[in-house]
C-alpha cells in the first residue's frame, strides 16, 4: 500500500529528524551520509518554522523517499521549490511496481507537479524549481524533464 505523509508546522512531531534518519537508509558514502543527515535536520527545522511542508513516501509502511517543498519567487516568478528530495538507498534507481512501475524519485516529482497545479488553481505559480547539489543530480532532474533555468544553476519545469 502507497501511503504519503505530510509533515507541516503545525503537527510537527519532535523530533522529526531523527525519526526519519532512523527510517529512511542513508547513503553508504561517510562523506555522503553526513551530508544527507545535514540536509534532512535542515529541512526539518524548515518544517518546524512553518518554511517548508515535508511528504514521506511510504510502501507498506515502509519509509522510503522525501520531499520537501517551499513557495519561493525565481526571476519575479511564483514558483514552488523543491528543497530536498532524498531516496532511500536501497530504492534508488529503481522502478517500483507498487508505484505504478515509476521509481521513487519520478514519484515524488509527480507528487510535487500534482500540488503545484493544485496551488495554481488558486494563487499564481509558473514554475517547479530546484537546485542540484551536484552534476549526478544535474543529469537525473534533466533525466525527469527537468531544464536549466539559469547561471545559477537552478533547473525548472513550467507547469
Amino acid at each position: 500500500m502507497v501511503k504519503i505523509k505530510k509533515h507541516h508546522h503545525q503537527d510537527y512531531p519532535y523530533p522529526l529528524s531523527q525519526k526519519i534518519i532512523s527510517s529512511i537508509e542513508l547513503s553508504d558514502s561517510f562523506e555522503q551520509k553526513n551530508r544527507e543527515k545535514l540536509f534532512i535536520e535542515d529541512i526539518c527545522k524548515r518544517v518546524e518554522k512553518s518554511k517548508s511542508v515535508l511528504y514521506v513516501l511510504c510502501i507498506d509502511d515502509k519509509e522510503i523517499g522525501l520531499v520537501s517543498l517551499s513557495v519561493t519567487a525565481i526571476e519575479e516568478f511564483p514558483s514552488l521549490q523543491i528543497d530536498f528530495l532524498l531516496v532511500d538507498k536501497n530504492y534508488r534507481g529503481r522502478v517500483i511496481e507498487k508505484l505504478d512501475n515509476v521509481k521513487a524519485s519520478e514519484y515524488l516529482i509527480e507528487l510535487s507537479i500534482s500540488i503545484a497545479k493544485e496551488i495554481q488553481e488558486k494563487v499564481g505559480l509558473k514554475y517547479i524549481v530546484l537546485l542540484p547539489d551536484n552534476d549526478d543530480l544535474r543529469e537525473i532532474y534533466q533525466e525527469l524533464n527537468f531544464s536549466k533555468l539559469n547561471k545559477n544553476s537552478w533547473m525548472f519545469i513550467s507547469i
